[in-house]
């Protein structure tokens, strides 16, 4: 695949990325917990860090100073881009796991208040107001913490499967792209191969026709020969 075609490819990649990146950050300044598209997000933020380094790779390859420079500062530029939007949205997805977690101890709390345990609770406390916390207080408050961590762990793990969904979605770019550049090898193979017996054909044929000249010449040669010497012979006989 050809650096130009991977530069456009990338092109249209990162305003894709810009776009959804800034739709996130909209709903996330809104208060939103959850993006809708992050499977997507990170398959294209995968999709250009391999752009950028294949853009880097074939520059390295270019034979002129000026296209190596030129190619070298796209692949550059490209990289920068990257990393900025892969920060962009790593810190978007902070806060919302933050928020996440946030809203789900709120809601642990909540529901532990509200239900018959929680009113009696709190009646018992207020009319024992000098008292610390009863057991069953202690035992609900671990329990939400269990609750909680339980929760965070569930959120590593989301995170972690993103992070194997993305590595996978790299993956199958990669060998796709070998298998682009495997038949892309194979097609030119086929062309050398064609050259060659095209070549090999003109030479044969220049050889035949060589041979043939040299015994076109050496016949000619001899008929001269001959008939100079039957013109010699024929007037060396009318003088005498």
């Amino acid at each position: 695949m050809s650096g130009n075609l991977i530069f456009n490819n990338a092109c249209k990649v990162l305003a894709v990325l810009q776009t959804d990146i800034d739709a996130m950050q909209t709903l996330v300044d809104a208060g939103a917990v959850e993006c809708p598209n992050t499977g997507q997000l990170h398959s294209n933020l995968d999709t250009l860090r391999l752009a950028a380094k294949d853009m880097s790779d074939i520059a390295k390859r270019e034979i002129t100073t000026l296209k190596r420079e030129k190619a070298l500062s796209r692949a550059n530029q490209m990289q920068e881009d990257y990393s900025r939007l892969k920060n962009l949205f790593d810190h978007l997805r902070k806060i919302q796991s933050e928020r996440a977690a946030e809203r789900d101890r709120s809601e642990l709390m909540g529901s532990n208040n509200a239900g018959p345990g929680g009113r009696r609770r709190a009646t018992a406390g207020s009319k024992n107001s000098g008292e610390g916390p009863s057991m069953s207080d202690t035992s609900a408050i671990l329990m939400m913490d269990g609750m909680l961590k339980e929760n965070e762990s569930l959120t590593a793990s989301d995170g972690r499967l993103d992070e194997f969904i993305q590595m996978g979605r790299g993956a199958l770019n990669e060998l796709y792209e070998q298998r682009q550049l495997l038949k892309s090898t194979q097609r030119r193979m086929y062309d050398i191969a064609n050259t060659l017996g095209l070549s090999s054909t003109v030479i044969k044929y220049i050889e035949k026709r060589a041979s043939q000249d040299r015994w076109v010449l050496f016949g000619g040669m001899v008929v001269t020969l001959l008939l100079m010497w039957a013109i010699a012979h024929f007037l060396g006989r009318k003088q005498a």
